[in-house]
């Protein structure tokens, strides 16, 4: 018995150098990374010295560029013990982000982000999340909480052209403030991510740039303000020139009031108020173009599996093309059509389609 208790102090003796000597390699190899890294500079690196966890703890950090970027006066960032693969850092109270130069104060009551990688697949990030609570941005509450979670998948048949990887991603946001609106936002659901490749030690290492997105479906986030209920459904990939390309649209019985509720809160001027009753005059009486207009978006192959595959349920659902149901009775579908690098909104044309791939 004696020398049993021997050897289990002698064994906790043994690991409590490991970690120690590993937390003390892993500062001094931070040091060399942040001093060799015109992306990342900071004032200190320190162990944590924390038994539950293995990280380091960085004093006055600044990442990126002096356009887009952001400062910090300490970040952690460590691994617990009981899951070495999973990299957490939890967020500062306090930070800058710079946006176009324009310096912007972020404060949070709390908050994490993390991810998974794994050992023996070149570093690739199977899992990432991220979860904040009580932001503010300028000193003004911006969100009450967020929750996403995103998990590496098979990219499945659905994949557009180009992808090399895909994630599933669950997606819950509260309490959103939308300018001087006293209604809080809230959105939720699943969406489908489809990148040109999978994050992984090329791009931890800046040997690679990071993934550009090919695709973006979901099968149906749900957004509330107050008590005006819509669902955005949809789908958008790169075209060959790496514009987005497919569609979308909202689905609500309340068009008129979600309307009111942009103009309130600054999102929408007057004249674009005006313009969108008018279609959603049109489409009450008329139905919805998207049928029409949106003819050809979606290659005539996947629109097939689309409208011939079965219906499925959870996360089998993202592993087919989303097509656009129709209204239910009493709602109106208002579809977001982009194509040939125009974006529109039924037939009336908002401007250019955003680029995905450059």
């Amino acid at each position: 018995m004696r020398k049993l208790v021997i050897a289990a102090v002698l064994l906790l003796i043994l690991l409590a150098a490991g970690w120690y000597a590993g937390e003390t390699w892993l500062s001094n190899r931070a040091r060399e990374m942040v001093g060799g890294s015109g992306q990342i500079t900071a004032a200190e690196v320190t162990p944590l010295r924390n038994p539950a966890r293995v990280g380091l703890r960085l004093q006055d950090v600044d990442y990126g560029t002096a356009e887009a970027g952001f400062s910090a006066p300490d970040l952690e960032v460590y691994a617990p013990v009981s899951a070495p693969n999973t990299m957490t850092v939890d967020l500062p109270r306090q930070m800058q982000l710079r946006l176009g130069g324009a310096p912007i104060e972020l404060t949070l009551e709390g908050g994490s982000a993390r991810a998974s990688i794994s050992p023996t697949h070149e570093m690739t990030v199977r899992r990432a999340g991220v979860d904040a609570r009580g932001l503010a941005v300028g000193g003004i509450e911006a969100l009450q909480a967020l929750d996403l979670d995103a998990r590496l998948v098979h990219r499945g048949a659905a994949a557009p052209q180009g992808s090399a990887g895909a994630y599933a991603i669950d997606l819950s946001a509260s309490g959103i403030a939308l300018g001087a609106l006293p209604e809080r936002m809230e959105i939720a659901g699943p969406v489908q991510l489809w990148l040109s490749a999978v994050p992984g030690q090329a791009v931890l290492d800046g040997r690679a740039p990071p993934p550009a997105p090919t695709g973006i479906q979901t099968p149906g986030i749900e957004i509330a303000i107050g008590e005006m209920q819509a669902r955005l459904i949809g789908r958008i990939e790169a075209d060959e020139n790496g514009y987005a390309m497919g569609e979308a649209a909202f689905y609500t019985d309340d068009a008129r009031g979600f309307v009111e509720a942009g103009v309130a809160a600054g999102l929408i001027p007057q004249r674009g108020a005006m313009l969108a009753n008018a279609l959603i005059g049109n489409l009450a009486e008329t139905g919805s173009p998207a049928d029409q207009s949106s003819a050809g978006t979606v290659p005539e192959t996947a629109r097939d599996r689309a409208e011939t595959a079965p219906p499925l349920s959870g996360e089998q659902a993202m592993d087919q093309v989303v097509a656009l149901p129709p209204p239910a009775p009493g709602q109106i579908r208002l579809p977001l059509v982009l194509r040939d690098g125009e974006m529109r909104l039924g037939p009336v044309k908002l401007g250019p389609a955003p680029r995905m791939i450059r």
